[in-house]
């Protein structure tokens, strides 16, 4: 997991939740990586911050902070790895 500041942490959770609840809007069933929420299944041995599906489709969504985006490279290979074996779609989103 990326180390992040409060600020970077608070700016990272807003951002899955407002992807949690795009996704939700568009009928998938998602898993989120935010406190008091069911984790998502680990992914290329990583818990992913969005887990989304809808019948056969997923999508795996992992949220970095511009701060967290150059160290974060070794998961974001393991989650692209391990979505790409689930016959799935893998996105990363900046934190703004």
């Amino acid at each position: 997991m990326t180390k992040r500041g409060k600020i970077g942490q608070a700016k990272h959770d807003k951002k899955v939740q407002s992807e949690l609840e795009k996704l939700k809007d568009q009928g998938f069933r998602v898993r989120a990586d935010l406190p008091n929420r069911a984790k998502p299944p680990k992914v290329g041995g990583v818990i992913p911050d969005i887990y989304a599906r809808k019948k056969s489709k997923l999508i795996v969504e992992e949220i970095e902070t511009k701060s967290s985006l150059n160290s974060a490279g070794d998961q974001l290979s393991k989650l692209k790895k391990g979505t790409k074996k689930l016959g799935g779609a893998f996105k990363v989103k900046i934190a703004g």
